[in-house]
């Protein structure tokens, strides 16, 4: 765990240090296949939210292993949880909302798992029941995930994305949990929701060989079968907004096809999408997010056959055009070295905004330091796309980049 300033206040430490004590696969690694974590802050609670899967090969056992902090302060104490599934839960995706926090999973094969966990009692430290639905699907879905302090209207259901059944489509469900009643949960769909045709990163080639590096013939998973975390939600008052993101083939490589999403009567709508492709490079593994005024960030991995992984962010502001990234692309970090060995290349990434403000954003991404397999680094940048004042009423404004901090 870092300070903003990139100071290291605690760690290096295995996930699994958290579940000291507690028992089970979520402690030990004896036996057990981890992975996949992933780390949240609920910011109406104000709280951090750990989650990984856990599998015991010789018990047979599959958990997801959640932490959530007792006060705001990551480094505390946390309540500990561990919830069960027949399958390994792989490809964990989980989103904060108010009435529950929302996962997503393989449950196995074509099918995926989608479970809602008792947020409130959670955050209490009480014991926690889940309620999950499996169902059929090509890749898995996203719940939307709350950012900002504005919760969606009371009883407004959990939006499930997925890339759609034919390449002009997502699909979605929505899913609402009743823990008083549980008989009353209810998830519906899917439906399917149309947009701009788009051909998936490789579909005609493979997509899991897809992305080219310098100095290897090694190539990357493009991970363009699934839409990519996070499903960012947002509440501004006068409409609901989420932005999303998946990698699709574009002009010299593959681009990152994005969409603002706004809510109407509770079913999504497209307000604007494009693919972010200005120039024949390969862009995948995307994350965006919105800050308090509309702002949009993109952030991605970048490489080429002439390149390293690198990482790169673009944004528009909230009265920009529609359907543009306005920003000239910035390169965080250059990779010094390519993959080798494997083809997997992280899974997901993360834009998130900073609680303090509501403005500034925080990107997360991999980046291999030399050649090699298994020897990637993380760097974490944070960066501004204006002042974030509400109120702006010309579109005279500098294009001056912020800061970028790395740790």
């Amino acid at each position: 765990m870092y300070s903003k300033s990139g100071a290291t206040l605690l760690g290096p430490l295995t996930t699994e240090t958290l579940f000291r004590g507690f028992g089970g696969p979520c402690e030990t690694a004896q036996n057990a296949f981890l992975g996949d974590p992933e780390v949240r802050w609920d910011s109406l609670a104000h709280r951090w939210i750990i989650n990984q899967f856990a599998r015991d090969d010789v018990t047979n056992t599959n958990r997801l292993c959640v932490g959530v902090s007792r006060t705001s302060d990551a480094t505390g104490e946390y309540y500990r949880y561990a919830f069960g599934y027949q399958n390994l839960p792989d490809h964990p995706k989980f989103a904060v909302w108010p009435d529950a926090y929302y996962v997503t999973a393989t449950a196995a094969g074509s099918l995926f798992e989608a479970c809602a966990w008792d947020r409130h009692r959670m955050l209490r430290g009480a014991d926690a029941d889940q309620q999950c639905y499996t169902l059929p699907a090509s890749t898995i879905p996203l719940g939307s995930d709350l950012d900002g302090t504005t919760p969606p209207p009371r009883g407004e259901p959990n939006l499930l994305i997925n890339l759609g059944p034919t390449d002009d489509r997502l699909q979605y469900w929505r899913f609402h949990v009743d823990w008083a009643h549980q008989a009353r949960t209810t998830l519906t769909g899917p439906e399917e929701l149309r947009v701009a045709p788009y051909t998936r990163a490789c579909e005609s080639t493979d997509p899991t060989q897809c992305v080219p590096q310098a100095g290897t013939t090694q190539k990357l998973d493009s991970l363009s079968y699934s839409p990519m975390y996070r499903f960012a939600y947002r509440n501004f008052g006068d409409h609901q907004s989420l932005v999303v993101n998946h990698a699709v083939d574009a002009r010299g490589g593959v681009g990152v096809r994005w969409y603002e999403l706004r809510l109407h009567h509770g079913r999504p709508t497209v307000h604007q999408q494009s693919t972010y492709a200005p120039g024949p490079t390969y862009r995948w593994m995307g994350s965006a997010a919105q800050n308090k005024v509309g702002d949009i960030a993109l952030g991605y991995s970048q490489s080429s056959s002439r390149t390293h992984p690198s990482i790169r962010v673009t944004g528009r502001l909230a009265h920009d055009p529609r359907n543009l990234m306005t920003f000239h692309e910035t390169t965080v970090w250059t990779g010094a070295g390519s993959q080798t060995g494997s083809n997997r290349w992280g899974d997901y990434t993360s834009m998130a905004i900073d609680p303090v403000d509501d403005c500034t954003f925080w990107y997360t991404n991999q980046y291999q330091p030399a050649d090699g397999t298994g020897n990637w680094n993380t760097r974490i940048a944070s960066f501004r796309l204006s002042d974030c004042h509400v109120h702006r009423h010309h579109h005279g404004h500098s294009r001056q980049h912020g800061h970028h901090r790395h740790g």
